[in-house]
């Protein structure tokens, strides 16, 4: 399942492998909620992959989305694109930020708990507030408060 592709150089990078996969064999299911995207995407990727991916218009925050997707299908891994990462936004909008990438990522691992998926990529922002201390930027550096808790939600559940 694929969550967000509203940032231009995430969506080449992974339209490629959501086209990889698809002429794999696996069925790439989308559910984003457009809040920075379009779902004008469905047409190229359609154009690109053997098939048109199933595409849902909701939120990993809504628990009932979730368990309808991963009741129809037979998901066997999840890909996490879905947070909100515009640096001067979630400065002004701290608890919209948290809403979206702390709840929903937590959502989200309890719905795949649920459904017994338990294999999970996640794909940080890789933002770096401030000026780096270094370069190049490597892991260490400081990331904002969301992409740190969700790192540590996706890294206790690879674990688990």
């Amino acid at each position: 399942m694929y969550e967000s592709f509203s940032d231009r150089r995430l969506w080449l990078h992974w339209q490629s492998r959501l086209c990889s996969l698809s002429h794999s064999g696996y069925t790439p299911i989308i559910l984003d909620n457009f809040c920075n995207s379009s779902q004008a995407i469905l047409e190229p990727l359609s154009a690109l992959c053997k098939e048109r991916p199933h595409c849902y218009h909701g939120d990993i925050r809504d628990s009932q989305t979730l368990k309808t997707i991963f009741a129809d299908h037979d998901i066997q891994a999840v890909m996490h694109f879905a947070g909100l990462k515009a640096v001067g936004e979630s400065t002004e909008k701290p608890l919209e930020y948290y809403d979206n990438n702390v709840n929903g990522t937590l959502n989200l691992v309890a719905a795949m708990k649920e459904a017994g998926v338990n294999q999970m990529i996640f794909s940080s922002s890789a933002t770096v507030y401030g000026d780096p201390a270094k370069v190049p930027i490597d892991e260490s550096m400081p990331t904002g408060g969301t992409t740190n808790l969700m790192e540590r939600v996706s890294t206790w559940w690879n674990d688990v």
